[in-house]
């Protein structure tokens, strides 16, 4: 009987040994579920982050594309007025030297004008 008590005395401290440790794995549990719980909550906020910058970024190129195009539309159109302006330019100077000759014609019809008119008074 002395065996049996030894050996139920011996389970006892098994069992109580047992329960200990699955008490300790049960907190274990408990920690590691509570830091799941964590790290779902960060993952779904940092997958909110990546979204929000994915949209950001989207913005932000498709805001380039426009602002590439638009500064290519007007790089061609500051080309156009350049050589707008060069042509106007150009037009200018043949005309004020055109005007220069004609004053030059003016002058010298003018000059024999007034010769004739002076060769006529004295007729």
């Amino acid at each position: 009987m002395e065996k049996f008590k030894e050996k139920l005395s011996t389970l006892r401290a098994e069992a109580e040994a047992a329960n200990l440790r699955a008490d300790e794995l049960e907190e274990k549990v408990k920690q590691y579920e509570t830091e799941q719980l964590q790290k779902d909550h960060e993952l779904t906020s940092l997958q909110a982050k990546v979204k929000l910058l994915e949209e950001q970024l989207e913005k932000v190129e498709n805001d380039f594309k426009e602002s590439s195009s638009s500064f290519r539309e007007a790089d061609l159109r500051v080309e156009q007025l350049e050589k707008k302006s060069s042509m106007l330019e150009q037009t200018l100077e043949e005309m004020e030297k055109k005007n220069e000759e004609l004053n030059e014609k003016y002058q010298a019809a003018r000059a024999e004008m007034d010769d004739l008119e002076r060769q006529l008074e004295g007729v």
